[in-house]
């Protein structure tokens, strides 16, 4: 199932989306509604607010205007709302689902929940007009349009909207049936992320780097590695990148967090444990699986875990081929 992250600031229509989508037969996993759920539904939770944040449920608000308070309240409650969206995917069927978060895209508690994002957005006015607590939530919130698939400016009518949400549906279809092509994904030594191939150059080669879409030409002296051509040691042999992405997925899944590249030795190797379990201690070091979360990390938010296979890789090639 490919999951879609609708974000966008207070008053810029993300809600009226969603209601679309769900019109529409999509599922949508709403978090500001599963949040005030999960305050009824978990024994004691609201008694252990009251003590961690020193207030009285009924203040809840004042998270608004303090920012200690609401890091606090965030601490206990997100990772409640983290295993709820979790439980919440395994019981989907549909190919697509959408989760509806105002914060969710800067909480790195939630990265690797979602394949892409769908950024709402309007004009400070516009959301004034629609929601008056627009002006105080909006400083609480970011949001990063390099890292959204696509957005919707929603400025006029709500026949208009649905306009816009049906195109991007199409788009969405269109897009579901590609694949993450591993041999297209270059890393580059000395140079941060992944970067796509584009084009032979003269005397190298036309990468565009996959988090903030700028090109680059790099020349023949640089030491260029492809995604495909990289595996890890194992007991049984080597397994290929993909392979080892795919575990991780699968893990990841199941319910045992993504640990971030700069976690403690001891939890970076638990996961791998628990992804690749025969890896081989002896040649797979902790600084090689750093370097794997953070390719997995990027392929997680600006391309797709669904990879080309070798057999598809050759029929392309066939037809380019025959072309020709």
């Amino acid at each position: 199932m490919r999951t879609v992250l609708v974000t966008g600031p207070i008053g810029s229509g993300k809600s009226a989306v969603c209601s679309i989508l769900g019109g529409r037969g999509y599922p949508v996993y709403d978090c500001d509604s599963r949040c005030k759920a999960l305050y009824d539904s978990v024994p004691g939770l609201k008694g252990r607010i009251e003590a961690e944040l020193g207030i009285p449920f009924a203040e809840l608000g004042r998270i608004f205007s303090d920012e200690a308070l609401r890091l606090r309240l965030e601490a206990i409650v997100y990772p409640l709302l983290l295993s709820d969206i979790r439980r919440w995917k395994r019981e989907q069927s549909a190919e697509v689902a959408f989760i509806e978060s105002a914060v969710a895209q800067d909480k790195p508690l939630f990265d690797g929940e979602y394949d892409s994002v769908l950024l709402v957005t309007a004009s400070g006015p516009t959301r004034l007009a629609r929601n008056p607590k627009a002006a105080e939530r909006s400083p609480l919130q970011s949001f990063d349009k390099v890292k959204a698939a696509y957005i919707i400016e929603n400025e006029s009518t709500l026949e208009a909207l649905e306009a816009q949400v049906d195109i991007y549906l199409n788009t969405l279809k269109q897009n579901s049936v590609m694949k993450t092509d591993l041999a297209k994904i270059l890393s580059v030594s000395g140079q941060h992320g992944l970067y796509l191939y584009l084009a032979q150059a003269r005397n190298g080669a036309i990468a565009e780097s996959l988090s903030d879409k700028k090109r680059t030409a790099f020349d023949a002296h640089s030491r260029i590695s492809t995604l495909s051509d990289i595996a890890i040691y194992t007991s049984e042999g080597e397994m290929r990148l993909a392979d080892v992405f795919t575990a991780m997925k699968k893990v990841a899944d199941e319910g045992t967090a993504v640990p971030a590249s700069k976690a403690s030795s001891e939890d970076i190797k638990a996961f791998f444990a628990a992804a690749v379990p025969n890896y081989d201690a002896d040649r797979f070091y902790v600084s090689h699986m750093k370097k794997v979360l953070e390719w997995y990390d990027e392929l997680v938010k600006y391309a797709s875990l669904d990879f080309v296979t070798d057999e598809e890789r050759e029929k392309e090639t066939e037809g380019v081929e025959e072309e020709a």
